[in-house]
């Protein structure tokens, strides 16, 4: 029994630290992904530093699609899921500032990595919307003739007939349209200090079919970015969203 404990303490203490747990849906039931040893995490690391596929090294600036396209040979090759974003967030960090004592042979082990610390950090975020508000009104009119009538409302010189004076009138409609975004900006990143795990960003538990269609759909744009071709992949997409049942046209 003493054994048994001293393996099982060996073994958590040999986990890689500051790795959440996550799930992913393998042949239709939703696992957790192995948190890798401290051992198979250098190894990987080495690896990305080696190959650097893609010139994923120098994408620090990158969307984290990017930079998991570009690794997804290495990941695979170790059998690493790209969706296991928090563990290969960590893998590219680690390899990123460590890539010159990892290519020389100085680190030779996990504990020779120079870990980054996860931080918390405010985004500050700005959004301009323009909402289509459609007004329909009755305004009522003394004239001799139906042209004079409409004549006096488009002229309207003292804004007697806007829409807004006649909010209390029979025939008044106020309807809500499309609204359009100009797109979410980020006005400044502001550092407030060391992550503390308590904010975990909100994710849907994906469905297997909703997990083949993002794997599909992965697979078709890597297509597309090799062939620089709409009608490689266009047609891939339809089938694949076919398959699954989802109508082309909502």
């Amino acid at each position: 029994m003493r054994r048994l404990i001293k393996q099982i303490l060996r073994e958590q203490n040999d986990v890689v630290p500051g790795v959440p747990a996550e799930t992913t849906w393998v042949k239709g039931k939703n696992v957790t992904m192995t948190i890798p040893s401290k051992t198979f995490f250098f190894k990987v690391v080495k690896e990305l530093v080696l190959s650097d596929p893609g010139g994923v090294l120098g994408m620090d600036d990158s969307s984290y699609d990017d930079r998991s396209y570009e690794m997804d040979n290495v990941l695979k090759l170790f059998g690493l899921n790209t969706n296991y974003e928090v563990l290969v967030n960590k893998i590219f960090w680690a390899a990123y500032d460590n890539r010159d004592s990892v290519g020389t042979g100085t680190a030779k082990s996990f504990d020779d990595l120079e870990l980054r610390q996860l931080k918390k950090y405010r985004v500050e975020c700005s959004e301009s919307w323009t909402e289509h508000v459609y007004y329909n009104w009755a305004p009522i009119v003394e004239a001799y003739s139906s042209d004079d009538a409409m004549n006096a409302v488009y002229q309207d010189d003292d804004g007697y007939y806007q829409y807004y004076e006649w909010d209390n009138q029979p025939g008044f409609e106020r309807d809500v349209g499309d609204s359009d975004s100009d797109g979410k900006e980020i006005d400044d990143v502001v550092e407030i200090g060391p992550a503390d795990g308590n904010i975990v960003p909100i994710k849907e538990n994906e469905s297997p079919d909703e997990n083949e269609l993002v794997d599909g759909l992965r697979n078709i744009l890597s297509k597309q970015r090799e062939a620089h071709s709409e009608d490689v992949w266009y047609g891939d997409i339809t089938k694949l969203l076919k398959r699954l049942n989802i109508p082309l046209k909502g």
